[in-house]
């Protein structure tokens, strides 16, 4: 039904067959007139139209074609006009048509039928053929039905035959020019749209005939390809440049055997700008069948950007190969300087994870698969570094210190290390690592310890040299100066003899042998300068130069220290060596062991030489066998001591010098078995001679 709606709407033919139907209705008197056309889709004739009938009452009217003895259908068929004298009556029509007709009151008619002259399919076989054929598909075909009220006869039939060759000639008029009407407008329609799918592409395409010059082209490449005479010289000539140019690429590919469709490259001109462009060109072969041309068409790319960018990302990869070379060689370097850096140094990220380290502290840290107790040390120092540093984070500083002891898997030794942590961060300041540097202070603190304990004995050396030089020296000077005050007498006399001169020689040596005495005496006097000092913290310092040799012979240091302890005027290394030599020798005194505990206590001094003044007062108390009382009375000697092969006997000496010089005293309390203390009182303000300095 739409079909046949569609194509009554497109070919009416009522516009062909209205002026024939008129002219015979006249001519012949016809009352009525029915015009039924072939509907494919329902196989039937159905009513189109008619004369003197309602055009609804007429498109009721349905005649089916299966009935080849209908006399409608066989007008059809045989091509033939075919009289009905009374469709009331006639039983070959289908009943329905009958009750149609007389509810129209259609009398007595002569079925016309309406066919051109066309190609169509014979009903007898199926096969095409030239001959005029009933079942007309896509064309107008049917049967007028002429009725007449006085009746219809023979003569009628045969005066209608003229009249279905004209009906059939009008039908194939108007389908001719429908037909052409409907191909022009295809055509355009399809013009229009193969124009707009052309341009609506953001890319140049353009048709070459079999010279390279441009038949067709869009819009994109008209901007490339055509110039008219109001644009510009400069546009003119870039315009003539890119035809140059792909007219001549054109040429060289058309050279080339290649696929049908091939892409390839091409530098034009942009002829706004001036700049150089580079477009992919994709050519595939074309031919006009109608007109026998050949030609080509390209579409145009254009990927200067994109090559642009590909050479940047060329020269970017390229940097960054050389850059990563470089890192590489940097990274090297640093592995080869870490490699062979002494000290342990490990990277760890925010999660407290080992990142990286170096050879050394591989050795402390890395659990290396062994037999043993490597890798329990090697974990255990992993552990307990992890705790320390997580402490230590706790801290506001970017850069923290503290020590830690960690055991050599290898030697099985307790290391004291001073650890600096250092925290790296990115451009945005963030902490993205902390670097651990960690530094062996215990044999930093034993060669101190060596060091000042040489300097202690090259300095008790040095005051029993000079306490022994000042003893000869006091012991000569005494009789030099009575020889000299002898002279002086003899000088004074008055008298003939002649040895003055040799009176005055002896006088000038005797001066001379005073002089080099007084200067060995001045020897022994030793100066140090002078300044306020933290008695607590000089404590502090010396044991720990001593702390591991003490652990190492058992014994435990322990300090009652006042925190208020107020500052004392004096030499910071002299009064170390004095710790460090009570402390020693308070460990020497434990063989099995002990305990040394050191106080300190500000106040007044008791004692004669510091009675009413500020002092403070330090003990050294250690758990030893204690000091017999017949060696009580000269620990304080020079040269004495109780450890032969072991020391020089000036320690006790020499520190005694130094308290005295300090305008301080040292004392000793001891019980045999009980242990000994060394009490050493210091003044605030120092030696007398200090504060007059």
């Amino acid at each position: 039904m739409e079909r046949y709606e569609r194509a009554a709407s497109r070919r009416d033919p009522r516009d062909a067959l209205e002026p024939l139907l008129d002219d015979l209705l006249r001519t012949f008197a016809f009352d009525k007139a029915l015009v039924l056309l072939y509907d494919e889709e329902r196989a039937s004739l159905r009513g189109a139209f008619g004369f003197g009938i309602p055009d609804a009452e007429a498109q009721a009217i349905e005649c089916p074609l299966a009935d080849p003895e209908d006399p409608i259908v066989a007008s059809l068929r045989g091509g033939m006009p075919t009289l009905v004298a009374d469709p009331a009556r006639e039983p070959r029509l289908a009943a329905p048509v009958r009750e149609r007709l007389e509810k129209i009151a259609f009398g007595p008619f002569v079925a016309a039928p309406l066919r051109s002259a066309t190609e169509g399919f014979n009903t007898t076989d199926g096969h095409r053929t030239t001959t005029p054929g009933w079942e007309m598909r896509g064309e107008f075909a049917g049967v007028v039905l002429l009725a007449r009220a006085r009746g219809v006869s023979q003569a009628d039939v045969e005066t209608l035959v003229p009249f279905a060759r004209q009906a059939g000639e009008a039908l194939s008029r108007q389908r001719d020019v429908e037909l052409l009407r409907e191909t022009s407008e295809s055509h355009a329609i399809e013009k229009e749209w193969l124009w707009w799918m052309v341009n609506g592409v953001g890319d140049a395409v353009l048709l070459t005939d079999s010279n390279n010059d441009i038949v067709l082209q869009n819009r994109r490449a008209e901007l490339l390809f055509r110039a008219g005479e109001e644009d510009s010289p400069g546009k003119r000539r870039a315009v003539w440049m890119n035809n140059f140019l792909f007219t001549a690429a054109l040429s060289t590919w058309n050279l080339e055997r290649g696929a049908a469709t091939t892409s390839r490259e091409v530098t034009l001109v942009d002829s706004i700008e001036g700049t150089e462009l580079i477009y992919e060109v994709i050519t595939t072969p074309a031919t006009n069948f109608r007109v026998g041309m050949r030609g080509t068409v390209s579409v145009l790319k254009n990927v200067t950007d994109i090559r642009h960018i590909s050479e940047q990302l060329a020269r970017g990869e390229q940097r960054l190969q050389t850059a990563e070379e470089e890192v590489r060689i940097e990274r090297d370097r640093l592995d080869l300087v870490l490699r062979n850096v002494p000290n342990p140094i490990i990277v760890i990220d925010n999660d407290n994870q080992i990142v990286s380290m170096n050879a050394a502290a591989q050795r402390l840290f890395g659990a290396q698969p062994g037999s043993g107790r490597r890798p329990q040390m090697a974990v255990a120092n992993d552990a307990r570094f992890t705790s320390f540093l997580a402490a230590l984070r706790l801290e506001p500083a970017s850069e923290r210190r503290g020590e830690i002891v960690v055991t050599d898997p290898e030697s099985e030794e307790r290391l004291e290390m001073e650890v600096q942590a250092t925290e790296v961060r990115d451009t945005r300041g963030a902490v993205v690592a902390t670097v651990s540097v960690m530094q062996d202070v215990g044999r930093l603190r034993e060669l101190e310890r060596r060091r000042l304990e040489q300097v202690l004995f090259d300095s008790e050396k040095l005051a029993a040299t000079g306490r022994l030089a000042a003893s000869i020296a006091h012991e000569i000077n005494n009789p030099l100066e009575a020889v000299q005050n002898a002279l002086y007498l003899l000088q004074q006399r008055r008298g003939p003899d002649g040895g003055r001169e040799y009176l005055d020689i002896a006088a000038r040596e005797t001066q001379r042998m005073s002089r080099i005495l007084r200067q060995m005496l001045g020897f022994y006097r030793t100066t140090e300068a002078m300044a306020p000092m933290d008695v607590n913290a000089l404590i502090e310092e010396a044991e720990g130069l001593v702390a591991k040799r003490l652990r190492e012979m058992g014994v435990q240091l322990v300090n009652e220290l006042d925190p208020s302890l107020p500052n004392v005027r004096g030499s910071v290394d002299q009064l170390k060596q004095v710790i460090l030599n009570l402390l020693l020798n308070a460990g020497d005194s434990m063989k099995k062991g002990g305990t040394i505990t050191v106080s300190t206590q500000g106040g007044y001094g008791a004692e004669a030489e510091l009675v009413g003044k500020g002092v403070v007062t330090i003990q050294v108390r250690d758990t030893g066998e204690g000091i017999p009382d017949d060696v009580m009375a000269q620990i304080f000697e020079p040269f004495f001591s109780t450890k032969p092969g072991k020391g020089t006997g000036l320690g006790l000496w020499v520190s005694q010098g130094i308290i005295q010089g300090h305008g301080g005293t040292l004392r000793v309390r001891s019980r045999m078995g009980r242990g000994s203390t060394f009490v050493i009182t210091l003044p605030l303000e120092g030696p007398n001679d200090a504060r007059a300095a």
